[in-house]
């Protein structure tokens, strides 16, 4: 097992290290083929790009079809989960599948690497990135997860959520040059996290054929560190509080994370924007209350370390705002 987001984080925020820029927020409009390989047009500007790598998710059909003649088409399906609470964290200690059907690998329940019980998830095509939670769809995931496991408490769920699927209909994933310079990744459902490293490994060898010079990195910088202060020994928080103070304050009570841990978050090579972005790298509102003790602590760390409006600062995505307008008194 591993932790989805932090797996993401941990291969982004190492390719920031050794020198890749990161363009967030950053939708490509258009492609134009060049003599060197792709002019990019972006809502940003104008990129000059010798090669392209489409890993646009839902939106790689778009992509592909900027750069090479339709070949595929993206079915969004959407799949709906239960997270439990860590008291139902030892109800299972593997993976339990259920039997594999056309939609896919089935409903799920498994412990995640946090201790949780997470519980699904199930598949129905929606339009877009429609990552709304139904009533029909959580229902058919409390039943089917049942007949696997009868005992799971599903009054310990503390969170229900959902993804999205950029479903090709195909049997397999698109990993092919559709055109010269322009390498598409596309169609990676599951089990596309566990394939995620030769996936790239592989893209790399096809970008190589292609005519990309490849050279290993000599000072590439493989690892990166975290402190957890919870996972520490009573005489390495003594230590480390003395040396730095911010550690010694907990912001998040129900998943022990200090206020050095965030700051940390702030400082690293891609620094979250939302209350949501800490909560993925520093673990601030992942426990029980999700959020309901911490987030105005995290609300008040951004601000104050980004130099930002508390009213400018969304739970996760631009317009998903937590501070709406100031009461009589001026205080939000």
């Amino acid at each position: 097992m591993c932790s989805p987001w932090e797996y993401g984080l941990a291969l982004a925020e190492t390719a920031v290290r050794n020198g890749a820029e990161l363009q967030l927020e950053t939708a490509v409009t258009g492609l134009t083929p060049t003599e060197e390989g792709w002019r990019v047009e972006t809502n940003r500007g104008v990129l000059e790009a010798r090669y392209v790598v489409n890993a646009a998710g839902l939106d790689a059909q778009a992509i592909h079809e900027m750069a090479a003649p339709p070949s595929f088409a993206i079915h969004p399906s959407r799949g709906q989960y239960f997270l439990l609470d860590k008291s139902e964290g030892g109800r299972v200690g593997r993976v339990i599948f259920q039997c594999p059907n056309e939609k896919g690998k089935g409903v799920l329940v498994s412990p995640t690497v946090h201790g949780n019980l997470i519980v699904g998830p199930d598949a129905e095509p929606v339009e877009g990135d429609d990552t709304s939670t139904t009533s029909a769809g959580l229902a058919f995931v409390r039943e089917t997860a049942l007949r696997s496991v009868p005992s799971v408490d599903f009054r310990t769920s503390i969170r229900n959520f959902a993804g999205v699927r950029a479903s090709t209909g195909a049997k397999d994933f698109i990993i092919e040059l559709s055109a010269p310079h322009f390498l598409d990744l596309a169609g990676i459902c599951s089990p596309g996290l566990s394939a995620a490293p030769a996936i790239g490994e592989y893209a790399v060898e096809l970008l190589g054929q292609a005519g990309l010079a490849l050279e290993r990195k000599a000072d590439f910088q493989a690892s990166r560190k975290r402190i957890r202060f919870r996972e520490m020994s009573p005489e390495e928080k003594a230590k480390l509080v003395a040396e730095h103070p911010a550690y010694g304050r907990v912001i998040c009570r129900c998943e022990t994370v200090t206020e050095g841990e965030i700051l940390d978050a702030l400082a690293g090579p891609i620094p979250p924007r939302s209350v949501d972005g800490v909560k993925r790298r520093a673990g601030a509102g992942l426990g029980r209350c999700q959020g309901g003790f911490c987030g105005p602590r995290v609300v008040e760390l951004l601000a104050r370390e980004q130099h930002r409006s508390p009213g400018d600062i969304p739970q996760e995505r631009a317009g998903s705002w937590l501070l709406v307008r100031e009461t009589k008194g001026g205080a939000r």
